[in-house]
């Protein structure tokens, strides 16, 4: 009786350590994540609102209202794809701040927030962002560029507001018909074509890496540097006619490469920078 007590005891025992096994192998924490399927793409749809799981688009997406990407969470643009932004239109209005965004009509008065004088204010209402504080994974090839633009037939250069991205990479992509790009630290934009812009064609307010791009026809300068340290470097930059290619306003920036050609000026400086390394840019 006693052996076969133990003998039951035994195997309970190897049955509890065999369990603890697979789970740490298969359906521990790590497990988990990797048994996780991928989620289903987003093909060939019209969408706006909050994403807050991840998700990839393919082929034709149509947006109709703001987009917010929740933290956490990541939107993958497959190559290829083609994002239609809504031209002056917005379903759903989702960001809400700063003021001066909500304003309407035209500047009359002096510059204000990036609103310079005779143009239109941004009209948050009536206009689309895309505000990404997850991680965006755009990135095309050169023959499947990833193509982001307005949907307008006779598209305009105040079509759509905003794409701003706190995480992640835009490569290989045609962006256009957009009033303001603000990529954050951290963040890569290479390979891209950027142009037909309301204001700043990259807000390089940050620590982005802004590489081998070609950029263009800019309401404002191609590249905006305010107080930060951006790397601007192997692009393209211009014709932007009358206007500055790159625009400095304090920081330390590395802005080394570039050529810059066609533009009203090619560095204008507002505050010079603290310790900015320019190096081999043919102007």
């Amino acid at each position: 009786m006693k052996n076969k007590i133990l003998i039951i005891l035994i195997v309970l025992v190897a049955l509890g350590a065999g369990g603890l096994l697979v789970y740490k192998n298969f359906l521990g924490p790590k497990g988990v994540s990797e048994l996780t399927p991928s989620p289903t793409p987003t093909v060939n749809q019209t969408t706006h609102g909050r994403i807050r799981q991840n998700e990839i688009w393919r082929e034709k997406i149509r947006i109709v209202g703001d987009i917010i990407v929740e933290k956490g969470v990541t939107l993958t643009i497959e190559p290829g794809t083609k994002v239609l932004i809504a031209a002056n239109q917005d379903v759903e209005n989702l960001k809400t701040e700063p003021a001066i965004d909500f304003r309407w009509g035209i500047n009359t008065g002096k510059d204000i927030d990036g609103v310079h004088t005779g143009e239109p204010y941004r009209d948050e209402k009536n206009h689309i962002s895309i505000l990404i504080f997850g991680t965006l994974n755009a990135v095309g090839t050169p023959d499947q560029m990833i193509t982001i633009t307005s949907d307008s037939s006779k598209p305009g250069i105040y079509d759509w507001n905003s794409l701003e991205f706190r995480n992640g990479i835009l490569s290989y992509a045609l962006v256009e018909y957009y009033r303001h790009f603000d990529p954050r630290d951290g963040t890569i934009v290479s390979n891209n074509i950027l142009r037909k812009v309301g204001e700043c064609a990259v807000c390089a307010n940050s620590s982005v890496v802004v590489e081998n791009n070609t950029i263009s026809d800019a309401g404002h300068e191609l590249v905006d540097v305010h107080n930060s340290s951006p790397t601007i470097r192997n692009n393209y930059l211009g014709p932007n006619i009358n206007r500055s290619c790159i625009t400095i306003d304090g920081g330390s920036p590395a802005i080394t490469g570039n050529t810059i050609k066609g533009c009203g000026s090619g560095l204008s400086l507002l505050v010079p920078p603290k310790d900015p390394s320019l190096e081999d840019n043919i102007l």
